[in-house]
């Protein structure tokens, strides 16, 4: 069994990436990218680490394990309410677990939706999210007390919460806590070895604003001050590389992997149950504008940036969770009159829209005969589009469902995905404007946000020095690694061996009679672990 290690970069682009290789300056990269394979990897749809990490891990989409966010919406409820989804949904089915059933020794170290931990045939400590420092997070149990310090959760709070230098300061700390737990663990040999940074997704997330003057919350005095905060934790990223490149043998393979990119959060939003109601598919209730629709309109056409800030600190903390808490009041839809409603994906650019069907949902008005045919309108229609400001086609892309997902768990999805232009984000408001300016609060507290461009490289024996990836996905390297470590691949999985990245001589794929399901979906965790993990994910604009 050929040992390999996969050191991922939650969110790393090569937007980053390739200005600071030119220059010199992530030269461990750069090494990488000239004795191995490197290219995009195209993540999963939505493109957030919950459905993407798991859909690494197990190789199949989401429609087969089941998460497509971190909370697990149900797309027939009218509440969105639902658990936060974590690894009981898809333990034992992943490269973890297949690779200790073939006989391998696995240590997995920070992977995203890791949490709970369970039993593998080696280590296991879990990723983002948790719900802080719990014995859950770790297996075997006795690892916690091994690690001590080392076994701090690498995640914060609401970082929103922070000022500027704090989250520095914060990252910086994180990084080094990362990279001491990798460099330890590490000291003893393993078959396949995985851990995930997640300070390039936490940089987008929050210095975005200081390096794209897309955003409206640009600041040029303040970009000249924070504007390197980005390149400087590439920079970091790329010495905690050369310090895992140096642990590694002649025989090792190593992947360098990220789950997505990174963008700015679209300054302009589409709220599609407007347009719904205009095409006389929904319903808004009959009432009047409430206190929080005049508040919105306020915020959005009168008050200025400092009395918008003012009252924003000055609002009750049960209030003070962004104009989002307030946006969710908005949405009062008569479901018993509506034909379609706008669903959330939590992934800008995307947006969700489910049909209303008579008989799956409590108040369904759509004959099951009729769900075809209006999927078929309102993809065709959405696609005419246009921003009434600029005159150009707002959606890039409509998908049914079971164009993107297939597997039982089909069904979590809405009925049709949009797909936006880069610069536009799903609204809430069920009245209103169609398109309009997404709150420069929002914006200032969460400029960063994702893309579908993720990033790969691979080195090792077998693989073609300098080769160019092309029509790569995340869905496919799980397949790939277990193919690099000589074992099969179970006939089940979804994604492909990239067998164009190795030497003539190693693309032979086997495949192997292996199918793996878990022992079950339900979520077990407390409440207390819900509620914590939920005002994380909040910090970070999940939820």
């Amino acid at each position: 069994m050929r040992r390999v290690y996969v050191i991922g970069f939650d969110g790393a682009t090569w937007r980053f990436i390739r200005p600071l290789v030119q220059r010199g300056e992530m030269p461990n990269f750069e090494s990488l990218m000239k004795d191995g394979a490197s290219g995009e990897l195209i993540s999963t749809v939505p493109f957030q680490s919950a459905a993407a990490w798991v859909t690494f891990m197990t190789g199949k989409n989401s429609g087969k394990h089941g998460v497509y966010m971190f909370q697990d919406y149900d797309a027939l409820s009218y509440e969105y309410v639902g658990r936060i989804a974590n690894s009981r949904y898809f333990a034992e089915q992943t490269i973890f677990d297949i690779v200790g059933k073939l006989g391998g020794t696995v240590c997995a170290a920070r992977v995203p939706m890791t949490f709970p931990a369970w039993p593998v045939n080696g280590l296991m400590v879990s990723g983002f999210p948790t719900p802080g420092d719990t014995p859950d997070s770790f297996y075997p149990p006795e690892l916690r007390e091994q690690l001590g310090d080392q076994a701090s959760p690498d995640e914060q709070g609401d970082f929103r919460l922070l000022t500027t230098e704090q989250q520095v300061q914060a990252l910086d700390d994180q990084m080094e806590r990362m990279s001491n737990l990798i460099n330890r663990l590490m000291e003893k040999q393993y078959d396949f070895f995985m851990a995930v940074h997640r300070v390039s997704d936490e940089i987008h997330h929050f210095f975005m604003g200081f390096v794209d003057q897309r955003t409206p919350v640009y600041d040029p005095q303040a970009a000249g001050r924070w504007g390197d905060v980005i390149n400087r934790f590439y920079r970091k990223m790329d010495q905690a590389l050369g310090e895992t490149l140096e642990r590694l043998g002649p025989d090792d393979t190593i992947f360098v992997i990220s789950d997505h990119g990174g963008n700015i959060t679209p300054p302009r939003q589409l709220n599609l149950n407007v347009w719904l109601a205009q095409q006389g598919l929904l319903a808004p209730k009959a009432q009047a504008k409430s206190f929080n629709e005049r508040i919105y309109a306020l915020n959005q056409k009168v008050m200025p940036a400092k009395l918008r800030s003012m009252l924003r600190r000055n609002l009750p903390k049960g209030a003070q969770g962004g104009l989002k808490t307030m946006w969710r009041a908005l949405q009062e839809i008569d479901f018993g009159q509506t034909q379609a409603y706008h669903f959330p994906m939590k992934c800008p650019p995307l947006a969700g829209i489910v049909i209303n069907v008579r008989g799956r949902q409590q108040l369904g008005t759509v004959a099951p005969d009729d769900y075809e045919a209006l999927r078929n309108r309102i993809i065709r229609d959405v696609l005419e589009l246009r921003d009434p400001h600029t005159g150009e086609k707002i959606v890039e892309r409509a998908f049914k469902r079971e164009e993107l997902f297939q597997g039982e768990f089909t069904e979590r999805s809405p009925d049709i995905i949009v797909w936006c232009k880069e610069m536009y984000k799903e609204g809430p408001l069920a009245q209103g404007p169609v398109v309009g300016h997404v709150p420069f609060d929002e914006l200032r507290q969460v400029p960063g946000s994702h893309d579908e461009k993720g990033i790969l490289l691979a080195r090792g024996p077998g693989i073609t020095a300098g080769t160019t990836v092309a029509d790569a996905c995340l869905i496919d390297m799980t397949p790939t690694i277990l193919h690099t470590m000589g074992l099969g691949v179970p006939v089940d999985m979804d994604g492909r061996v990239l067998t164009e990245i190795f030497n003539e001589s190693e693309r032979e794929v086997e495949e192997l009679d292996m199918v793996l399901t878990p022992q079950s979906t339900e979520s077990f965790l407390t409440q207390d672990e819900e509620n914590q993990i939920k005002e994380k994910l909040k910090g970070w604009g999940y939820l």
